[in-house]
C-alpha cells in the first residue's frame, strides 16, 4: 500500500499525540506491503512542527532535538519527492483556481501537488493527514485516512 504522508501525520509517527494509536495499528495492520511518500518540504515542516511543540512547553528542547535526529536517520524509510519546478507550477494552478473560493494554503499546494504529481507513477493509495482543510482538498483526487478520527 502507497501512503502519502502530509508532514501533520509524519509528526505522528515521531511524538505520542492525538491519532498516534491510530497510525500505527493502521500501519501494522499493513505492514507486510507499505511505502511512505513525503514531500521533501516536510523535512522543514517537520522541523518547524516539532519546535513548535517546544515552543508551547509540550515537550523539551533535547527531546525535540532527538526526534529531528530520529526522523533524519529514518529518513531512507521515505520515498522523499522533490519539490521542482513542475511541483510548484502545479501549486501555483490549485492555488489560482482554488484559492480564490477557499483557504489553500501555500505549503498545502505545495503538499497537494506533489502528491498529485508523484501519483502518475506510484499510485497513492491514501492520501495521509491530519489537517482537516488540505484533507478536504485531497479528497477530490485521493482516499484519505485522517489517523484522528479513523483507522484504514
Amino acid at each position: 500500500m502507497n501512503l502519502f504522508f502530509d508532514t501533520s501525520a509524519v509528526v505522528k509517527l515521531y511524538h505520542k499525540e492525538t491519532g498516534t494509536n491510530n497510525l500505527i495499528n493502521s500501519l501494522r495492520h499493513h505492514s507486510d506491503s507499505l511505502t511512505f511518500l513525503i514531500a521533501d518540504i516536510s523535512r522543514l515542516e517537520f522541523r518547524s512542527a516539532v519546535m513548535k511543540r517546544v515552543r508551547i512547553k509540550e515537550i523539551k528542547l533535547k527531546t525535540a532535538q532527538n526526534i529531528v535526529k530520529t526522523f533524519d536517520n529514518d529518513l531512507q524509510r521515505f520515498y522523499v519527492v522533490e519539490v521542482n519546478i513542475i511541483v510548484k507550477n502545479l501549486a501555483m494552478q490549485l492555488l489560482e483556481g482554488i484559492a480564490s473560493k477557499a483557504n489553500l494554503g501555500t505549503l498545502d499546494a505545495i503538499q497537494l501537488s506533489t502528491s498529485i504529481l508523484i501519483h502518475q507513477w506510484i499510485a497513492i493509495d491514501y492520501f495521509v493527514a491530519c489537517d482537516k482543510r488540505l484533507l478536504n482538498f485531497a479528497k477530490q483526487y485521493f482516499n484519505t485516512f485522517n489517523p484522528e478520527i479513523e483507522t484504514i
